[in-house]
Formats: C-alpha cells, sequence, structure tokens
C-alpha cells in the first residue's frame, strides 16, 4: 500500500512513517494543503492508495482540500487523522467526503487496519458495465449507451444481481434471495413486475437486454 501523508507536524510524520513503513506501507508526505495537490496531480492515476489528512494544515485547512479533491473528481480514499476530536468535526470531514476519521495520536495497528478497510470497501463499490451498461455502486446510478437511467432501489439491485452474472442465467430462487432476501418463492409474481419495470426503463435507451428463461430465471444479454 502506497500512502500520502498530509501533515505539517514533524514529529507526527516522524511517528507515523516509522510505524506504517514497519507494517510494510510506502509512504510519501506533504506539508500543506498546495504540497498534497501537487504530489496528486504529478503521480499516475492509482498511485497512491489512500490520503492520510490533518486539518489543522498552514494556509489552507485539510477540509479545503478535502473539498477541493471532491470537487475536481479526485476520488482517492481519505482517512482524516486530526486532534481534533469534536463530533462536529468529524461530521463535516465524513460529509466533505472522507472515508473515515481517526483521533491523534492513533495506534498504529488500528491505523493500518482501518486503511485496509477503507481500500477493501472502496475496491467493492467500483463500477461494474457490462456491454453498454454501467453501474456506479458508489452513487447507486446507472447509465446505458452512456445515457442516464433513473431505477427504484429495487430495480437497481435486481439489474446489479444480472449484471454481475456476466451473462450467465440468474435463477427466480437466487434472484429472490439476493435481491428480497427470500430463502423460498412466495408463489407471487413480484419478480416478474420488477423484471417488467425493469426493462421498461432499461430498453428505452436501447436494444431489449434482459433475457426471460420461463420458469428458471433471467439473463442480462451483453449489447454496445
Amino acid at each position: 500500500m502506497r500512502v500520502l501523508l498530509v501533515d505539517d507536524d514533524a514529529d507526527f510524520v516522524l511517528f507515523a512513517r516509522t510505524g506504517l513503513e514497519s507494517a510494510d506501507v510506502k509512504v510519501e508526505s506533504a506539508a500543506t494543503g498546495d504540497e498534497a495537490l501537487a504530489a496528486l496531480e504529478k503521480a499516475p492515476a492509482g498511485h497512491f492508495d489512500i490520503v492520510l489528512l490533518d486539518i489543522g494544515l498552514p494556509g489552507s485547512s485539510g477540509l479545503d482540500l478535502l473539498y477541493d479533491l471532491r470537487q475536481a473528481g479526485n476520488e482517492t480514499p481519505v482517512i482524516i487523522v486530526s486532534g481534533e476530536a469534536r463530533t462536529k468535526q468529524k461530521v463535516k470531514g465524513l460529509t466533505l467526503g472522507a472515508d473515515d476519521y481517526i483521533v491523534k495520536p492513533p495506534e498504529i495497528d488500528e491505523l493500518v487496519a482501518r486503511m485496509d478497510a477503507v481500500v477493501r470497501r472502496r475496491e467493492s463499490l467500483q463500477p461494474i458495465e457490462y456491454g453498454d451498461v454501467k453501474l456506479d455502486l458508489a452513487r447507486r446510478r446507472v447509465e446505458r449507451a452512456g445515457r442516464r437511467v433513473d431505477l427504484s432501489p429495487r430495480e437497481f439491485d435486481l439489474l446489479m444481481a444480472l449484471v454481475r452474472a456476466k451473462g450467465e442465467l440468474v435463477s427466480r430462487e437466487e434472484l429472490l434471495r439476493d435481491v428480497w432476501d427470500m430463502d423460498f418463492d412466495p408463489g407471487t409474481n413480484v419478480l416478474d413486475v420488477h423484471v417488467g419495470r425493469l426493462r421498461r426503463k432499461i430498453d428505452a435507451v436501447g436494444t431489449p437486454l434482459i433475457e426471460n428463461q420461463r420458469g428458471r430465471g433471467y439473463r442480462i444479454v451483453e449489447t454496445g
């Protein structure tokens, strides 16, 4: 894992670098928001797995930096590591787009565990695509052929289950279990009704996408 540590406290930087490098984490550091922005802009995409960010930076604050990153579309995971323990500050940091918030001084083992958890969570929310369909799992948005399709939460989960199967048949039982948390077929047409609604929306911007194998289940057809 490669980390950008943004903090102007030399003692804390030394403490964190020593602890993280002992856990096989590569650390680069910046003392100001401007230095951090320069490092992020210079580095190739994906170079940093995570940013550890202090709030109290000289000049513009760490929260200003976080805001600028998210406004620019930079989705590198950010954990705020700050001596500020007030709930109000925590909420503000998380609202601006931080993935986690830890009060100084952290235990290195806990910090590494939190970093691992954030990275795993972000990886699980990476967009998935099949043909001309793209699902943004983080924002729960759908595009087909570059056009946004507005779905209900249940329709989104249904489409996600089909897309993740990558063209393989998904049985009725699997869909009821994964989308409705039912371990049995309740004998209603709830699945078919939702598939019908999903089809009307998703096929409005392209060719028919979902194939029904009567009595068995559904599969998604690759298009685009």
